[in-house]
């Protein structure tokens, strides 16, 4: 009974995490590299209009939501990278963000470092356990640090987006 059990659990836990294949969410228009974020605030405006634009809403909507998210705590999981995270309407679909900026700023992050890459997410209210579930896997990830170096050294969003996918 007890192999069932873990078996059935290994099983439910690949399931959870194929379910976030970033290649669904993030697409190379929705990248931007090397770009001179001067706060925290500016970074998460850059990511609200990116992301407004391909779903077609208010920025301003996003970005609130995104300010609300940073209150309850800081998204910055350290090593420079952040992670916001927000739910938006279901009418909407669910998409990724992936911002690269030109110098590290700093951000409240757990480990006290500043931050210079972010990958955010929109996620829609009804899919938020298939997505936000998988984010603690996706999150350890993104901290390698082979693939942080490159991902700072990289120079345009097709060779950002071709690293990123390559963790999927």
């Amino acid at each position: 009974m007890l192999q069932y059990s873990i078996k059935f659990y290994q099983l439910n836990m690949k399931k959870r995490n194929e379910n976030m294949k970033i290649s669904s969410l993030l697409k190379e228009d929705l990248i931007v590299s090397q770009v001179a974020c001067q706060s925290k605030k500016s970074a998460l405006e850059i990511i609200s209009h990116l992301a407004a634009e391909k779903l077609k809403i208010e920025p301003q909507i996003l970005f609130n939501s995104l300010i609300s998210r940073e209150k309850i705590g800081s998204t910055g999981i350290g090593n420079g990278v952040a992670m916001p995270h927000v739910k938006i309407d279901n009418s909407l679909s669910a998409i990724a963000i992936f911002l690269q900026c030109s110098s590290p700023i700093d951000y409240d992050a757990t480990d006290g470092q500043k931050v210079d890459l972010f990958l955010a997410f929109f996620i829609p209210e009804d899919q938020c356990s298939k997505y936000l579930t998988a984010l603690p896997d996706r999150s350890k990830r993104l901290l390698d640090k082979a693939l942080l170096k490159q991902l700072r050294h990289a120079e345009d969003s097709k060779t950002l987006l071709d690293l990123i996918l390559s963790t999927d």
